[in-house]
């Protein structure tokens, strides 16, 4: 076990603080023995054995067991455990953005049978630095696949953002006229380091939903120009 330096307590409570932590001085008894309040002790000798406990777990953790007590502490001076975990929490928690879904035509209006365009313009990594266990973690999300939701029961899954008129790469064409909410979902995988250490990617993927968007689909109505 680590060696410290316990500070004597004040009072007769058995406890007391030092450097690294809270101590608790543990007594231990012979076979005829009495407690250490002024009766002596007979057999073995009575012995104290102070049990230091520091801030928090550590991967260089030394266990303590006893008739109380059984557990692993560290001194203060040593560095927590960030888990796979606790990365994995603070990456589903980032503010990552929804997707921008833009849709060609514009305004909100398309025509039946016609090849209406989707493409978003989340195309780049997020970069955030977060505070875990008093540690910096650098958490890096970037969209993977994308969910376009036409809003007449069909979709499809891509991993193209799509493109702009004339290079149409997700499009749709709506059946029937009527009012529509297609809307996009974008999914994310991410990575992590650790201060200055080498990036490690993290397990699972982070889906955000975005809002619909009203589309009406109107038939054309042809009409006599002249000759």
């Amino acid at each position: 076990m680590q060696q410290t330096s316990v500070a004597v307590a004040d009072d007769d409570t058995g406890t007391g603080t030092s450097g690294a932590g809270f101590w608790i001085q543990k007594v231990h008894h012979g076979q005829n023995g009495h407690s250490d309040s002024g009766h002596a002790v007979r057999g073995d000798e009575a012995k104290s054995q102070p049990v230091l406990i520091g801030n928090g777990a550590c991967s260089a953790a030394d266990p303590v067991a006893g008739e109380f007590l059984d557990a692993s502490f560290c001194s203060s001076d040593e560095k927590p455990v960030i888990t796979v975990a606790d990365v994995q929490k603070a990456f589903a928690e980032l503010p990552l953005s929804a997707g921008a879904l833009v849709i060609q035509p514009p305004d909100g209006l398309t025509l039946v049978n016609f090849k209406t365009n989707f493409y978003t313009t989340t195309t780049t990594p997020t970069t955030a630095t977060v505070t875990l266990l008093g540690q910096p973690v650098t958490l890096e999300a970037t969209p993977a696949t994308y969910t376009w939701h036409f809003g007449d029961g069909d979709s499809t899954s891509t991993t193209e953002p799509g493109a702009p008129y004339p290079k149409l790469t997700v499009t749709h064409s709506y059946k029937l006229k009527g009012d529509y909410q297609p809307s996009l979902s974008t999914t994310y995988t991410g990575r992590y380091k650790l201060a200055d250490g080498p990036w490690q990617s993290i397990p699972g993927t982070v889906t955000i939903d975005g809002p619909p968007q009203p589309l009406r689909a109107i038939e054309a109505e042809p009409k006599l120009v002249g000759y």
